[in-house]
C-alpha cells in the first residue's frame, strides 16, 4: 500500500519536482543522493534493477522520492505504475563482509549502478529481488517496505525511521532498489535523504526543472584595501540545489579571475558559504585576498565557467569592466575582511523534535573560517551544553556532537540526537561552545532557547 507524502518529503518535492519554489530543501545536518536515472525497458519475467546503497550514522528516517518524467513508448494505460521501489539493509545481501560493501558503496556511486553491477563480480551479491520481499504474513528483518510507483510526471514517496535498536543490528547499511517491472523505458530522478554525511548530487537532475537559477557576476572594482571586490547574485527564478555545496572541489561551481596574467579560481563552498545563492535573488560579495594590488581594469570575472549548473542564462556570467556597458554606475565596493572576521561563527541554529519525539539539536559554522580539526577529541575542546526547563542537563563534547568534522569548514552544520524522548512539554536551551574557547566572528548567536511539545 502506498504511503502518504510526509512533510519532509514534501520539501524534497518542491525543491526538485516543484522547480519554481523559492524555498530550497535542507538535510539539517543528514546526506542526501539526489540523481537521474534512466531504467531500460523489462524482458519478460526479467525486472531491470538499480541500486542505491548509503551508510546511517545515526536513527533517523530515510526518506525516499521517485519522480518518472518519461516512460518510452507511452502506456495506453494512464495509471501504469512499472516502478517499484524497495527499502532493504545490507542482511540481504549475506555473502558482502563490511570490505565488499564499503567497495560496493564506493563504485555503485561512481559508476551506473545497473550497468556496473551487470558486469562486475559483485553481481554476485545482487540475487533475485523477489526473496526480498519474502512471505506477506513475515516479511525477511531486512525488508523495510515497498511501493509501486512510476506513472509518467507522478511521484511517489517512501519513508522508514531507524531507531537506534535497529541501527544496531544494521550497522546504518542500507540500499533502495528501484526495480522496471514491465516493457517500458523509465527516466526520472530519485532522491534519498538520511542520517549521514556522504551526499551523491547529480547536477542533471536540474535538466527536469521547469525554471532555473541564473548565476550572474553584477559588480566587480577593487577596493579601498586593493583587493578584487566581486558582487555576485541568482537572478533566476529558481533555486540553486543544496547539492551544489557538497560537489568535491574539482567537480564544484567555481568563481575565477583572470588579471595580470595571473587566474585564481574558488569554489562555491568558499565564496558563499552560507548559500546565500540558493534562493533567487539572493546575493553575496567576496574578495579575491591574494589578489593584492590589483588594478581597476584589465580583469576577467566569471562565475561557473565550466557550466556545471544548470541556468536560465549561460550567457552572463562574465563580467569586464573594458566591455562596454557592463559595469553598473555608483559601484562602492566596501572593505576588505577584516582579520576578526576571518573566523569561525559556531552557531546553535535549530532545537527540535526529530523521529519518535526524539530531541535534536542543529549547529552551523557562519563563519569565514573552519574550527581547528585539531580541536577534535582534545582536551578543553569546544562543547555543547544542554538545559531543561532551567536544570542543567548535559554536555557534548565536539567530537561527539560532530564526529563527521563539518565543523571544520565554512557552512558545515551537525545534528546532535540526544537520544532523549520527550514525554510533555519542555524548555530546552543549547549552548555551543560554553566555556567560550573558541574565538569567533560573533560570539552573540551561540545560544538558543525553545519550547518543545511532542
Amino acid at each position: 500500500m502506498k504511503k502518504a507524502l510526509p512533510g519532509f518529503i514534501l520539501f524534497l518535492a518542491v525543491l526538485f519536482f516543484l522547480p519554481d519554489a523559492t524555498m530550497a530543501f535542507d538535510a539539517g545536518g543528514g546526506a542526501m543522493i539526489h540523481k537521474t536515472f534512466t531504467l531500460p525497458a523489462a524482458k519478460k519475467g526479467d525486472p531491470f534493477s538499480a541500486y542505491y546503497p548509503f551508510e546511517l550514522t545515526g536513527p533517523g528516517e530515510i526518506n525516499v522520492l521517485l519522480r518518472v518524467e518519461k516512460l518510452d513508448p507511452k502506456p495506453i494505460v494512464h495509471n501504469l505504475e512499472p516502478i517499484r521501489v524497495v527499502i532493504v539493509d545490507s542482511r540481504a545481501f549475506k555473502k558482502m563482509d563490511p570490505s565488499t560493501w564499503q567497495k560496493f558503496c564506493r563504485e555503485v556511486n561512481k559508476y551506473n549502478p545497473v550497468e556496473w553491477i551487470a558486469g562486475d563480480v559483485l553481481r554476485d551479491f545482487v540475487k533475485s529481488v523477489a526473496h526480498f520481499l519474502g512471505k506477506k504474513e513475515k516479511p525477511p528483518v531486512y525488508f523495510h517496505g515497498q511501493i509501486d510507483c512510476g506513472g509518467e510526471g507522478s511521484s511517489e514517496s517512501i519513508k522508514h525511521a531507524v531507531d537506534s535498536h535497529e541501527l544496531k543490528k544494521t550497522e546504518g547499511r542500507y540500499v533502495v532498489i528501484v526495480r522496471n517491472v514491465e516493457g517500458f523505458k523509465a527516466t526520472g530522478g530519485i532522491m534519498i535523504g538520511y542520517p549521514g554525511k556522504d551526499w551523491d548530487f547529480d547536477p542533471a537532475v536540474a535538466r527536469f526543472a521547469k525554471v532555473h537559477p541564473d548565476l550572474v557576476v553584477e559588480e566587480a572594482a577593487v577596493n579601498m584595501a586593493g583587493l578584487l571586490e566581486v558582487k555576485l547574485a541568482n537572478r533566476g527564478r529558481g533555486v540553486l540545489h543544496q547539492g551544489y555545496w557538497h560537489l568535491p572541489a574539482d567537480k564544484a561551481v567555481t568563481l575565477s579571475v583572470q588579471i595580470q596574467g595571473r587566474k585564481q579560481e574558488v569554489p562555491l563552498q568558499v565564496f558563499d558559504p552560507r548559500r546565500a545563492l540558493e534562493r533567487s535573488g539572493g546575493s553575496v560579495t567576496y574578495a579575491f585576498e591574494s589578489l593584492a594590488g590589483a588594478k581597476e581594469g584589465g580583469f576577467i570575472v566569471t562565475i561557473d565557467a565550466s557550466g556545471v549548473a544548470f541556468e536560465e542564462n549561460e550567457n552572463n556570467n562574465a563580467f569586464s569592466p573594458q566591455a562596454a556597458g557592463l559595469k553598473p554606475a555608483g559601484f562602492q565596493p566596501g572593505r576588505t575582511v577584516s582579520a576578526a572576521e576571518r573566523k569561525p561563527d559556531l552557531a546553535v541554529t535549530e532545537i527540535r523534535l526529530a523521529t519518535g519525539k526524539v530531541i535534536e539539536v542543529i549547529v552551523q559554522n557562519r563563519g569565514r573560517a573552519g574550527v581547528d580539526p585539531a580541536l577534535w577529541g582534545a582536551a578543553g575542546s569546544p562543547y555543547l551544553y544542554l538545559k531543561m526547563n532551567g536544570n542543567s542537563w548535559t554536555t557534548i563534547p565536539l567530537n561527539i556532537l560532530d564526529p563527521a568534522r563539518n565543523l571544520s569548514r565554512p557552512g558545515g552544520s551537525a545534528a546532535y540526537s540526544t537520544g532523549f524522548v520527550l514525554g510533555q512539554g519542555a524548555v530546552i536551551e543549547a549552548f555551543i561552545d560554553a566555556a567560550n574557547v573558541l574565538e569567533e566572528s560573533d560570539e552573540e548567536n551561540n545560544t538558543l532557547q525553545v519550547r518543545l511539545h511532542p
